[in-house]
């Protein structure tokens, strides 16, 4: 996709901001509302935006401890990948999973209140499946993330 200075603007803005009102918005791009409303509906028409969240603080929740496990399944197929990732989405402490490749096939994040149920976690959830051949994992004492990402010119998706 190809994206004018007025898309980039809408993106980034409501990337930053999706509260904002859509009469502050079109003020922003310097457009009337309704056809700043209209780019922003095409946007999403076209897979740009896929959903407005919430962003919480996992302490303020009680769930101050972040880990990464890292899996290797064994044997391998899609649908014990699929009844693995399944059960492990449902876990109430998995706040993300990730497919990967190289030696481990999956990335579970979780976010859980103390080490404690951490190790309940991966012994008695994550380990206990039968197909689970290894895991290793990890503390996550911090993390950055991007929250506005901007098209890279010169590189349009085959949407």
């Amino acid at each position: 996709m190809d994206f004018d200075a007025i898309d980039q603007t809408l993106i980034s803005e409501l990337q930053a901001n999706a509260r904002q009102t859509n009469r502050a918005l079109a003020s922003i791009v310097g457009l009337a509302p309704s056809t700043s409303l209209g780019r922003v509906r095409e946007l999403e028409r076209k897979g740009v935006f896929t959903g407005y969240h919430g962003h919480v603080d996992l302490q303020a929740l009680g769930r101050g401890l972040q880990a990464l496990v890292f899996v290797r399944l064994q044997p391998k197929s899609n649908e014990i990948i699929a009844a693995f990732t399944e059960r492990m989405w449902a876990l109430p402490e998995t706040i993300g999973i990730d497919l990967i490749t190289g030696a481990e096939d999956l990335i579970i994040h979780l976010a859980v209140p103390d080490a404690e149920t951490l190790q309940q976690v991966i012994l008695n959830q994550i380990s206990s499946f039968p197909e689970v051949f290894d895991e290793r994992s990890s503390l996550l004492f911090g993390r950055r993330r991007k929250t506005v990402i901007e098209p890279i010119e010169g590189h349009s998706s085959a949407r």
